[in-house]
This record gives structure tokens, sequence and C-alpha cells, in this order.
């Protein structure tokens, strides 16, 4: 019998962090635990109100789901439920216990979720994000981290794309990749990619509303840029509508609800010819430290959302400048950091 836990996790960012819906510089998150036999699994549960789930919702139907978790058969049985209740919404709270079940089959097991899986060690090299305020504390910020080879700077504000020449005029050595978050609408869109592609855009996510792929389309035929999809794909079902619209995908375990599901999304982009990003919410290296399990996978990597905390809560993840490497430990590989 495995049996499952949870508790309330705030974390805060060094500085605030802002993207063109919201600024904040607290982030609710929680825990789940699953003990069995001695052994502590533990997941990270990142829930985002865009996609209308919140850490109250998602404690609550923990706490209710716990008696039918204690019937299952282990690890793996829980996985299979967290794939069970893909109908059910709630993909951050799913992703916390599908992470909690793998770590937990890794402690079992004396191995690395990576090797669990059939894949070599991911040892793999971040952007860092910088994101909305003021233009100058932008430049300041890019500049404090101009040692990452590639920055990820948040757009979709009044003068962004001048924030985004100046940027590239002071670190000209510096890749940069851009999110909109759904910032823009069509005509503005085609504005800034035209810009954005002078300057050698890496690749820009979401530039439009996920509620218009049709406006994807034109916009694709008008860029060079790749243009990957993250608020509109959640999940493997999100697929077949944004095939034609997009160049690639942003796959977060939470919102594709696990880490099962996440490598079977990845996996799916792959047959399609899609690009792949493994990027993260704001998460502890608990949360990113699951993520970067499949990373080794991706095109590209954004899992900075633990190095952009005032103090991480969890540690076990190797980092070196903008190198993230896997834990040879068994299961995820990290601990809480008291």
């Amino acid at each position: 019998m495995a049996h499952v836990s949870t508790r309330a996790m705030d974390l805060h960012t060094a500085a605030p962090f802002g993207i063109s819906r919201w600024t904040h510089s607290e982030f609710a998150r929680f825990v789940v635990e699953l003990r069995q036999g001695g052994l502590v699994g533990y997941g990270e549960g990142a829930p985002n109100a865009r996609y209308e789930e919140s850490r109250e919702q998602d404690m609550e139907l923990l706490t209710d789901w716990a008696p039918e978790i204690a019937d299952l058969e282990g690890p793996a049985g829980v996985e299979m439920y967290c794939e069970g209740l893909g109908g059910a919404g709630v993909p951050a709270l799913r992703a916390g216990l599908s992470a909690a079940a793998w770590d937990l089959a890794g402690k079992q097991a004396g191995e690395p979720v990576w090797r669990m899986l059939g894949l070599a060690r991911p040892s793999v090299r971040t952007s860092y994000t910088i994101a909305i305020g003021a233009p100058d504390e932008m430049l300041a910020q890019a500049r404090a981290a101009s040692a990452f080879g590639t920055l990820k700077v948040k757009l979709g504000f009044d003068g962004d794309l001048e924030l985004a020449r100046r940027l590239k005029l002071a670190l000209p050595d510096v890749t940069f990749r851009y999110d909109a978050n759904e910032g823009w609408d069509r005509e503005r869109a085609a504005t800034a990619l035209a810009v954005l592609e002078d300057l050698d855009a890496e690749l820009v996510e979401q530039p439009l509303p996920a509620s218009d792929p049709e406006g994807m389309v034109w916009l694709k035929e008008r860029t060079r840029i790749p243009l990957l999809a993250d608020e509109a794909v959640l999940s493997i079902d999100d697929l077949d509508a944004v095939g034609e619209a997009y160049d690639g995908v942003v796959v977060k375990l939470a919102k594709a609800g696990g880490i099962a599901a996440a490598f079977a999304l990845v996996s799916a982009c792959t047959e399609l010819g899609l690009r792949v990003l493994v990027g993260c919410m704001i998460e502890s290296s608990l949360g990113i430290a699951a993520a970067l399990q499949l990373a080794g996978l991706a095109d590209y990597v954004d899992l900075d959302g633990a190095l952009l905390l005032a103090e991480d809560p969890f540690t076990g993840i190797d980092v070196d400048g903008d190198l993230l490497t896997a834990s040879e430990s068994p299961g995820l590989g990290v601990r809480p950091a008291d």
C-alpha cells in the first residue's frame, strides 16, 4: 500500500517575475509525498490559474483521493492512476503525484528515473528568463545573466521591441529567444516577428492567444522564426489542432500531467516533426528534477525555474552555470534542503 500526503510550499523569486498577463513574486506550490516500505517519493505541484487550477483545490482533491491511492499496487499503480485522471483536468496535481510515484519507484529499484526510462543521463544547457519589468531593469538583469548562452525574454508589453533591440545591441554574442505569452494580436505579432527575425531570434513562444489557431497559420507563413505552442498545447490530445499552426511545442510536466504523459507528448511531437522545448513553471529543484529526466530528448531546454528563486527548498541537481545535470542517485535524485 502507498500512502499519500501533501503539504503547502510557497516559493519566492529573487526579483518580481512578470509576463504579459501578470507579475508575481510569490508562487503557491505544494509537495506530494508518497510513502511505502519506509521510503518516500517526492513530487511538486505547480498549479496555474491559466489552466483553472489552484493549490487549495489540488490539495483537497488529493486528500479525497488518498484512500483510493492507498489501495493501489505501489508506484506503478499510482502512475496508471494519474494517467486515468486525464479527463479530470488538474494537470499540475497529476504531475506532482506522477513525479512522487517515479521518485519512489526509483528509490525502490535503486536506480535514477532517467535510467528507468531507458534514457542517457541528462546533461543540458538551459536558457535563463528575463521577465517583464522596467526596460532598464530588464537590461540590467540580462547583463547579470550574460554568462548564460541563451536568454529567454518575455515580451507582450508597450515598448517590447525597442527593449529587444537594446538587449541585442548590448549583448551581441548571446542567443535570444522570446515569449509573448499570448500578448499580441495578429498585426502586432507580424510586425514583431519581422523585427525579431532581423535580431536573429532563435524562436518565439505563443505569439498569439491559444484560441486563434487560424491566426497562427497566417502568422507562420510570414516568418522564418520557429513558432512554438505553449498555452495552446497542454497534452497529447491538443496536438491535432496545432500541427499546421506551429513549428514546435513547449512541453511542461505541469501542463501534460506527469512524467509518463510528458514522455508520450515528446514522442508524439517527434513523430510529427515538431520541435520540442522542455520547459517549466516557477518551481523548486524538485519540479525541475522531474522535467530534467526528459530534457535530453528536447531540441531546446528552459528549466531555469529554480534558478530564479530567492531560496530553493530542494537540492540535488548538479548546476554549473547554464549546464544542468541530473543526479545518478535513485529516483529523481533530489532531497529537501533542510
